[in-house]
């Protein structure tokens, strides 16, 4: 993380990160505190250094490298919504959620070793995109890498959109193509058609094809069928009236079941299987915060 100047730990609104992300036009928006200063350049950015012979070049200050990662920061595409959204405001319940939270910290700590991304897998409202949310502000401000969000339904309705326009959809997907890293948000929500798939699949092989391109990714589909719920821990029979007896009494679908063979291969080849199980994660927030907040401090 940048180090914050001595000066700023004690601003009670930035807390001495010496930024603020808040909800712009619904989407997140990162931008300097008041207390943002640098003793070096005087909050300037630039700096003029001296060579041997004296002759003096402007540069840039080191300062400047907090103003780059907010603006890759704003690039992303972030919902403004998850301007409060980070490691330390997800709570986890349960041993999925804790591993998933601790893999999510351990993947940010070692990104780029791997080479691979992160798939999170689990019913609605467990956390998946809260933690995947904090994933890219991560890489953003801590690595300074381009990253990009999209909820794969709402991409779709843009290429939708923009065949209105005459823009192609190679035009709209390329952003998310070329992006260092990739969040595809609701992977597999919707009907699927074969179209649907096959702008999937343009995006997913290209990513994979370039082979330096990071994906992480949400689904509420898993790769294997869940398990009938029990009625208690030490219960040997299942309860017939939970969700997940009731899907796989008439066959749950898998993301391969959704998405196709040869893009689920793909998926598991290029990412980390992350399961979450457990209680509405959004409800347990909901109790705790039942006002959501405009605007969120670092």
């Amino acid at each position: 993380m940048i180090q914050a100047n001595p000066q700023s730990q004690s601003c009670s609104k930035c807390r001495g990160c010496q930024y603020l992300l808040t909800n712009v036009k619904g989407l997140l928006f990162g931008e300097h505190c008041s207390c943002f200063s640098c003793d070096v350049c005087g909050g300037r950015g630039q700096i003029f250094e001296e060579d041997a012979s004296g002759v003096s070049t402007l540069k840039e200050c080191s300062c400047a490298v907090l103003t780059q990662r907010l603006a890759k920061l704003n690039a992303a595409g972030i919902p403004g919504k998850f301007a409060g959204t980070q490691f330390e405001t997800f709570n986890p319940v349960g041993d999925s959620q804790k591993q998933a939270k601790s893999r999510a910290r351990d993947f940010v700590r070692d990104f780029g070793k791997t080479g691979q991304g992160l798939m999170f897998m689990g019913r609605p409202g467990l956390g998946k995109t809260h933690l995947a949310i904090s994933v890219i502000k991560a890489l953003t401000l801590e690595w300074g890498a381009d990253c990009k969000f999209i909820d794969f339904f709402q991409l779709l309705s843009d290429i939708r959109y923009g065949y209105s326009q005459d823009l192609s959809e190679q035009a709209i997907i390329h952003p998310y193509v070329q992006a260092q890293v990739l969040v595809i948000d609701e992977l597999a929500k919707g009907r699927n058609t074969e179209w649907e798939l096959t702008m999937l699949d343009q995006i997913i092989s290209s990513r994979y094809n370039a082979a330096d391109k990071i994906t992480l990714v949400t689904t509420n589909y898993m790769d294997v069928p869940t398990e009938p719920e029990r009625q208690t821990n030490d219960s040997k029979f299942a309860d017939t009236q939970s969700p997940a007896y009731r899907k796989n009494a008439v066959g749950e679908e898998t993301l391969q079941d959704k998405v196709g063979e040869r893009i689920f291969s793909r998926l598991v080849e290029m990412c980390q299987i992350v399961k979450l199980q457990g209680q509405d994660y959004r409800q347990e927030v909901l109790a705790q915060y039942p006002i959501a907040p405009k605007s969120r401090k670092c």
